[in-house]
């Protein structure tokens, strides 16, 4: 057997791409394998090798090393291929024969079940502490730093105790999740798979309101910059409207305009005659005398949040005195590409509803393909 090489616990890729191939021998036994097991390198893969200096050329030497000075793998390159592009894009690492042996005993991980069988294994155990379906909890393996199995699998179970306990998901995490609030966010349909008839009560949505003195329309601000200079008084053009703080998709909220899954925070001291009448136009119960309308970034996710208000506010739409001076910067090519923020995820929200906003500002955001943030507007 080999000894492993001298740098191998300082390169972190490479001591990942190796536990990568001693998983996938963990999860099928030889018996049931129809090809040698392999990996083909990719910015997904292997993002280290993708970038491009001479870091990139000295993990690749590495790699060869480990063919040539180990016969850990065997390297198959994919030709033909671009000619400007390097030799490994999309070659092909499969174990040589002993491959195996030599790689678990450099990482000390003897052959057995891999880490989800073992989680599987804990679940079926477990499954009659469940009032629910345990399909989904097997799906993937949960791991918590510090804590085995069991004690997660033990966490699970200890929701049975609040199941008529009127909390809502940050509550019911903080409670059986080691103190973390957060852990069960993204993890409801789950929880509701093991406990059917877990009573979950939605947090109120938290808006900043602030009322003028005097109003000629309601004003949806996206950004807190924004938001904060126009309470300020330092946005003239914002002046007389009531401005509601309307960060990131809470607005899509369907609870939003019910009474018990909103609270509503005033900002100073407000007229009560005209909170009074905004109320009831929030709560559905007469419809507004004033324009309704949304300010935020001239991008897509912007123009997303403008439809996703649409969906509980019928009759908001883009304010053209926010927009169309970022309108004016957008077509004199004065905006950031996508990628430059960071953006480039962003889906096209396609059309919102609100004539301005499709007749306009999509048509211009696609056509530069640049965007605009609200705190340019002064």
């Amino acid at each position: 057997m080999t000894t492993p090489p001298v740098w191998l616990n300082d390169t972190t890729e490479i001591i990942k791409l190796c536990n990568w191939f001693i998983d996938r021998l963990n999860e099928k036994p030889a018996s049931a394998r129809q090809k040698p097991v392999g990996i083909t390198l990719n910015e997904k893969t292997i993002p280290g090798l993708f970038i491009q200096g001479e870091a990139a050329d000295h993990l690749w030497d590495l790699i060869k090393s480990l063919k040539e000075d180990h016969q850990v793998f065997h390297i198959r390159e994919n030709n033909p291929k671009d000619p400007f592009s390097p030799e490994y894009t999309r070659a092909r690492l499969t174990l040589q024969y002993g491959g195996e042996d030599i790689l678990r005993s450099w990482l000390q991980r003897a052959k057995g079940l891999s880490s989800l069988q073992v989680w599987r294994k804990t679940v079926a155990e477990n499954q009659p502490r469940f009032p629910g379906k345990t399909e989904k909890l097997s799906t993937h393996h949960i791991a918590i730093h510090g804590m085995e199995n069991e004690d997660i699998i033990d966490a699970f179970a200890s929701l049975t105790d609040y199941q008529h306990a009127g909390l809502n998901l940050r509550q019911l995490s903080s409670r059986c999740f080691f103190g973390d609030s957060k852990f069960l966010d993204n993890r409801e349909e789950l929880i509701r798979e093991l406990y059917p008839d877990l009573q979950i009560i939605p947090r109120p949505v938290m808006v900043n309101i602030f009322i003028p003195e005097t109003v000629q329309g309601i004003l949806f601000i996206e950004n807190q910059d924004s938001y904060t200079r126009a309470i300020a008084g330092n946005l003239t053009m914002c002046n007389d409207w009531v401005l509601v703080y309307a960060a990131g998709f809470k607005g899509s909220a369907a609870r939003i305009r019910q009474p018990d899954g909103v609270s509503l925070h005033y900002h100073c001291k407000s007229n009560n005659v005209i909170q009074k009448q905004l109320e009831a136009w929030w709560f559905t119960q007469q419809v507004s005398e004033w324009p309704v309308c949304f300010w935020g970034d001239l991008d897509y996710s912007g123009m997303g949040i403008l439809k996703a208000l649409k969906q509980r506010f019928n009759d908001v739409r883009a304010w053209q005195p926010g927009y169309e001076p970022m309108l004016k910067f957008l077509q004199q090519q004065k905006g950031h590409q996508p990628v430059m923020a960071d953006k480039q995820e962003q889906q096209d929200p396609g059309t919102t509803g609100c004539d301005f906003a499709d007749k306009i500002l999509l048509p211009a955001i696609r056509q530069e393909k640049q965007f605009v943030d609200q705190e340019i507007v002064f």
